[in-house]
């Protein structure tokens, strides 16, 4: 079946014949079936496998609570939702609940990607749910090791990994830092403002010149850095963010709430229609 997604037509059945595990490793292999991404995903090497572990997806929304949240979200054109799984967050949903099941699955009647946000939870848990859930990918929010992301690789369970940066001015070198072992492994990083002891970047902005440097260098290496730019994203900022910073894929929560924790309709649609107008080049 064909659905209107924005100003695009997608067929949801690509979502499923886009996916394989491979029976020998249990190593989940994943082709973009996105067609508002049209930049291939990078394919790295871990365990001695190759194995492609780029979620594919442009616009996410993260912290959704509801059904109707999910709805607002496909109707604007978005293409991944977060859901919140750090228990003293505004926006939390318990992960073995009834409500995260219903706007689970109902994101995955959307053709929506999938992105579970967890806090310091221990490798059991994370898999657990994940495997419950059937997400597309989980996010390592806090103070989580490489080793724990290595045990979820192998499990075949993508991993965005959350890097908290400084709002001041970077060199190319001090992100990387920033990044230091996660470079490793073949993962996504979520770039994000370090809001001290909070987990979460709490609406502060990156220098977006720094990163579109960083970025521009790292692209020259390998098959280039596979980032996501978040912190204080919104409709007025997200086209100017995603210009500076180069920025191909954007995560936002504050940004389209018109109360603490509480999502707007309105709000996400505008900031779809803005995160397009960009005017960067996606096959650059």
């Amino acid at each position: 079946m064909t659905t209107r997604r924005g100003h695009k037509t997608f067929d949801r059945s690509l979502l499923d014949t886009k996916l394989s595990i491979n029976s020998a490793t249990g190593i989940l292999y994943r082709r973009a079936a996105n067609p508002l991404i049209s930049k291939p995903s990078p394919i790295k090497r871990f365990g001695g496998h190759v194995i492609e572990n780029m979620i594919d997806f442009e616009i996410k929304i993260c912290g959704i609570q509801s059904a109707g949240d999910v709805a607002a979200c496909a109707a604007a054109g978005a293409d991944c939702i977060g859901l919140n799984f750090y228990p003293p967050s505004v926006r939390y949903l318990d992960p073995r609940g009834a409500t995260a099941r219903v706007v689970n699955d109902r994101a995955a009647a959307e053709g929506l990607v999938r992105v579970g946000l967890f806090v310091n939870e221990p490798a059991s848990s994370i898999i657990d749910i994940a495997q419950s859930l059937g997400l597309d990918a989980v996010q390592l929010h806090g103070d989580e090791t490489p080793s724990l992301a290595e045990s979820l690789l192998k499990k075949g369970i993508s991993v965005i990994r959350a890097i908290r940066l400084p709002t001041t001015s970077m060199s190319p070198a001090q992100i990387q830092g920033f990044i230091g072992p996660w470079a490793e492994l073949p993962v996504t990083w979520l770039l994000d403002a370090d809001a001290g002891a909070a987990y979460g970047g709490g609406g502060r902005q990156l220098d977006w010149a720094s990163l579109a440097t960083w970025s521009g260098e790292t692209s020259q290496q390998d098959d280039g850095p596979n980032w996501i730019l978040a912190g204080g994203l919104n409709c007025e900022n997200v086209a100017q963010a995603r210009r500076t910073s180069t920025a191909r894929r954007v995560d936002v929560a504050s940004g389209v709430e018109s109360s603490r924790g509480k999502k707007s309709a309105e709000l996400i649609q505008r900031f779809v229609v803005q995160c397009r107008a960009r005017g960067v080049d996606e096959s650059a």
